[in-house]
């Protein structure tokens, strides 16, 4: 992993950069936004107690849902993309505890004091920036460093919506199965958090200087407090940690043999899935088969990519539908190859012999790679092909969820085929909203799949890859062995439904959950119904 770190450092050092740049740029401007909205309300606030109670119970209620959330009703509500919904969430999320801790700062200071500054002839002005403001920095400094490091950490989700940012390393390395990639934009996530929230303590430690003794004093009983509930709390998860480390090595200890759970002619069987759509309709429809034929079945859908075949090594589900090209790639690591039956024989053989996982036999649907363009695009620039694309690249504004960028089989290949793509920009943005942002006009050209529901919208054309750079994306259900061994019908059943699906087939099933919003489920069992008899035809046949 260390090696792989330095290369990517002595590669993308550029890249890392920018998207450190852009980090701070968002977390900065949101916690700007949110101190000029929440210092003031706090102050306003500590003068009305009826005001208090609704504002900061607004606002604590705030904190509970979840950042994500926040961040895509922003996107639905403002219909943009980037910077400016993302600097809007991430103020909402800051602003709670600027505005508690400001309303609590100005509510509790010391009477005395203050009725001293007015008893002295000082003027109401002077009384606020010389003695309130001064009393009641350290409680302001608490929500401030609270703020940042909440901002900071949360701003890793600005990726999704193509706001950029480290958040774009990060998922990245979830898309690819990178752990070096992972470790390289976590790691740079908590130590901008932490270099931030030390620069605010010495800030704040320079404060105290300017501070009345009696702040002074407080201010050190507080950190006194707070620095044994730490050692409590680091003592209390320090525990937690050492009894679930016995719990997990007893646990181990009583485990049997792997694929004992389920190896059993009575156990059902754990069908699962990727967490996209494609996917959850293969996984259902395998499911609504093998049920068809006799088998229990167990439905443990929706995985993320990066546990799902994990998922499947560790007897966690029995099979799951996969694609060739991601298993030549992405699991096995193995060079690009473009024959769709070398691809199978590789990953047939190497999958058998590393884990005793079978494939079954491939479909004819490809999900391959595929670049698509708008029809505004495609008709202005004259553009069919990737070729074409490539001698407009620098005039066309491009939109990535970041896996293409780097994946071997994406840009990278593109670009030793074709020559470099110098995009006229280029923005990461979640896969859902690939299509969304053409069709919205923000972007002119982004990777979508070749059975991506979306590409029934006549308003988006898919290019043509002249020079056959991609490699097959077949789909195909990969079952650990043991099962297959206990359940043979298995192979019969999910082969016959295999036969059934072409491309052109798998794209009009995504559309209907994609484009109509129907649940992929029935979409699976309506489709099922439509293909039952020739599937069990197949399986008496064979």
């Amino acid at each position: 992993m260390l090696q792989a770190i330095v290369s990517y450092f002595s590669q993308q050092t550029g890249a890392f950069f920018l998207a450190l740049a852009e980090h701070v740029g968002i977390s900065l401007l949101s916690v700007l936004f949110a101190a000029g909205i929440g210092i003031p309300a706090g102050i306003l606030c500590s003068h009305n107690h009826s005001l208090r109670s609704v504002v900061t119970g607004v606002f604590a209620t705030l904190r509970v849902i979840p950042s994500l959330a926040i961040l895509f009703l922003c996107v639905v509500l403002l219909k943009v993309t980037g910077l400016v919904p993302a600097v809007l969430a991430l103020a909402l999320l800051a602003l709670p505890p600027l505005l508690i801790n400001t309303t609590i700062a100005f509510s509790t200071l010391p009477a005395a004091v203050v009725e001293a500054a007015f008893a002295m002839g000082m003027s109401p002005a002077r009384v606020f920036w010389r003695v309130k403001i001064p009393l009641a920095l350290p409680l302001m400094f608490t929500g401030l460093r609270t703020a940042v490091v909440e901002v900071i950490a949360s701003a890793t989700l600005a990726a999704y919506i193509g706001a950029g940012g480290l958040g774009t390393i990060i998922f990245t390395g979830f898309q690819l199965m990178d752990n070096s990639l992972l470790v390289i934009g976590g790691a740079s996530v908590a130590c901008l958090s932490l270099t931030c929230g030390w620069l605010l303590g010495r800030l704040q430690k320079r404060t105290l200087r300017w501070q009345h003794p009696v702040a002074v004093k407080e201010s050190r009983r507080r950190n006194l407090m707070k620095n044994a509930r730490l050692r409590r709390a680091a003592l209390v998860v320090l525990g937690v940690a050492v009894l679930a480390s016995a719990l997990a090595a007893t646990g181990c200890g009583k485990q049997g043999a792997p694929g004992a759970a389920s190896s059993s002619a009575s156990a059902p069987i754990r069908v699962g899935s990727k967490n996209f759509t494609e996917s959850l309709i293969l996984g259902n429809l395998y499911a609504d088969a093998l049920e068809d034929n006799g088998l229990k079945v167990d439905r443990k859908l929706n995985l993320a990519d990066a546990v799902v075949h994990t998922s499947l090594t560790n007897n966690q589900i029995d099979l799951y539908p996969e694609y060739t090209g991601t298993g030549l790639l992405s699991i096995l690591k193995l060079p690009l190859q473009t024959d769709p039956q070398k691809v199978y024989d590789t990953v047939k053989a190497d999958y058998q012999d590393k884990w005793n996982i079978v494939w079954l036999d491939y479909a004819p649907a490809n999900d391959s790679q595929g670049l698509a363009v708008t029809r505004a695009v495609a008709d202005k620039y004259h553009i069919a092909t990737i070729s074409d694309l490539q001698k407009h690249a620098t005039e066309l504004r491009f939109a990535t969820q970041g896996e293409f960028d780097l994946r071997a089989d994406g840009l990278p290949a593109l670009t030793r085929a074709y020559g470099p793509f110098k995009w006229k920009s280029s923005k990461t943005y979640d896969t859902s909203l690939l299509a969304t942002v053409m069709l919205n006009g923000q972007a002119d050209v982004a990777p979508l799949y070749t059975t991506a529901g979306d590409l029934a919208n006549p308003q988006l054309v898919t290019l043509r890859d002249d020079r056959q750079v991609w490699p097959p994306y077949n789909v195909a259900p990969v079952v650990r062995g043991d099962v297959l061994k206990a359940h043979p019908e298995i192979a019969a059943v999910l082969n016959a439904v295999d036969a059934t699906l072409t491309t052109e087939k798998l794209t009009a099933l995504n559309a209907k959950v994609d484009v109509d919003k129907q649940e992929a489920d029935k979409v699976a069992s309506d489709y099922y119904a439509s293909i039952r008899a020739q599937v069990q035809a197949a399986v008496k046949a064979g």
